[in-house]
This record gives C-alpha cells, sequence and structure tokens, in this order.
C-alpha cells in the first residue's frame, strides 16, 4: 500500500505537509461527517497511512522497504537469470574520478587561500617597484674598512672588495675598483627611498653600480614576483591556473625574501 499516494503528498513531503495533509482527509472522510458507503474505508487508510509517515521511525523503515520492494520488481522484470554468465547483463562499473580531477577539486578548495596569495605578491612586487623607481636618497659616508671576500660557485671564483661605511653600509664591489674605494675615504651612496638599499657609490673618480643587490643582478626576482603575480589576478577565477599563480607567486616571494636579508 503507498500511504504518500493515500495522503496525496511527495515522498520528499516534510513532516508538517504530510501532517497538514492527515488533518484535511480525515476530516473529510470521518465517518461522523461523510456518510458515503467508502468513507470509512478510506478514514481508516487515511489513519493507517498517517501512523507509519507522521512517526520517523516508522517512515524510515517503510522507505527503505519501499525502496527494495522497487528494485526487486525491476529485477523481476528483466526475466532470470541465465546460467551462463556471458549471457548475463553486466553490472555497470561505479564511476571513479581520475587523479586530474581530484587534484582539480583540491584547488578550487584551495583557490580563496591562493587568491589571498596572489594579492599579498602583487601588492609586495609594486611596493618594491615604487622603491625602485623612486628618487635615491643620497648620503655622504666614510669608509671604516675594507677587505677581500671570495665567493665560490661550481666550477670558478669571484673576489669582491668589500668596503664599510660609518653609517652601517656593508657594500660588495668589483675587486678593480679597490684603489679608488679605500678606509678613511669619503664615498657618496645612492640607496632606495623605502628599503635603503644600497644602488650605487661614487667617489669624484669612479662610481660603481651595486650588482650584488636585489636591485642589481638580482632584479629579476621582483620583477618575476610582478609579472606572475599580475596574471595570477587576471586568472583568478579559474581554479587551476588561480591556483598555480598563487602558489609560485608565493614561492617567488620567499625567494625575493631570502635575497633581500642576505645580500
Amino acid at each position: 500500500m503507498d500511504y504518500y499516494r493515500i495522503l496525496g503528498v511527495d515522498h520528499s513531503a516534510t513532516a508538517e505537509e504530510i501532517k497538514r495533509a492527515y488533518r484535511r482527509l480525515a476530516v473529510t472522510y470521518h465517518p461522523d461527517k461523510n456518510p458515503a458507503p467508502g468513507a470509512e474505508n478510506i478514514f481508516k487508510q487515511v489513519n493507517e497511512a498517517y501512523d507509519v509517515l507522521g512517526d520517523p521511525v516508522k517512515r524510515h523503515g517503510y522507505d527503505h522497504r519501499l525502496q527494495n520492494t522497487f528494485i526487486e520488481l525491476a529485477q523481476e522484470m528483466e526475466g532470470p537469470r541465465h546460467r551462463d554468465p556471458a549471457y548475463r547483463p553486466r553490472k555497470k562499473k561505479a564511476y571513479r574520478k581520475s587523479e586530474r580531477e581530484d587534484v582539480r577539486e583540491l584547488m578550487a578548495r584551495y583557490l580563496p587561500l591562493a587568491q589571498k596569495a596572489i594579492y599579498l605578491c602583487f601588492s609586495i612586487a609594486v611596493f618594491l617597484l615604487i622603491d625602485f623607481v623612486w628618487p635615491d636618497q643620497i648620503s655622504t659616508e666614510q669608509i671604516e674598512q675594507a677587505m677581500i671576500r671570495r665567493t665560490y660557485s661550481r666550477n670558478s671564483s669571484t673576489v669582491w672588495w668589500v668596503v664599510e661605511t660609518d653609517g652601517g653600509y656593508e657594500i660588495d664591489m668589483p675587486y678593480e675598483v679597490k684603489e679608488y674605494f679605500q678606509p678613511g675615504q669619503s664615498v657618496i651612496i645612492h640607496s632606495s627611498f623605502f628599503l635603503d638599499m644600497p644602488i650605487s657609490a661614487s667617489v669624484p673618480e669612479q662610481e660603481v653600480r651595486i650588482r650584488k643587490s636585489i636591485y642589481g643582478n638580482f632584479i629579476f626576482a621582483p620583477a618575476t614576483l610582478l609579472i606572475v603575480s599580475s596574471l595570477g589576478i587576471v586568472f583568478r577565477k579559474n581554479s587551476e591556473y588561480g591556483f598555480n599563480f598563487g602558489v609560485v607567486s608565493f614561492v617567488i616571494l620567499l625567494f625575493t625574501g631570502v635575497l633581500i636579508l642576505v645580500l
């Protein structure tokens, strides 16, 4: 017996909808108010249906039995199973997500975090750009001491002439200019406006651009940060591109930060 059909409600009806339907039918088919011959029988069916569907536990069990009944009926309509497995209907394989789909879902989940990283990296890149193009700070320092420093790579080594000034600057220069920058000599330092990073050092006879600097040989780091984070903003709503640009931008930001601290 289909209790949902008796009450005239859908299988997805809420408890309140079932209750309202029962009250309406109970009033309509109550034997004291409806003398029709079949009213009493309908009234009993309505009460029986509400007794099951009005109780959450009974309704759950009824839905489960009803669903299994439909499955058994569908199997009966398919006919008996053939003895030969080759003639038996093949079961459909359950859909399984590919590894790429799992990765895309993961990217979509963490896209908001990647977007925050993109905006952070873009803001810092713009700040570094302003710091680089803004008019330099100019100060006159006294060289307190100078020394030789050698750096090694896999197949070669480089000799630097390192000078320290009374203003706290430590500047690595090419060894070839050491005769121009000696202790006790005055030197003019050009530095960035906000981070106060040395850009060049000069004496009357010689001017040297600072190569070991974020604004020297390593200018590619903030430039790459600006480009990648800008692309991240353009593709920020795309889960795949936005996530990747966010991760790459953050890695470049860490690399740039290490250069600023080390150089």
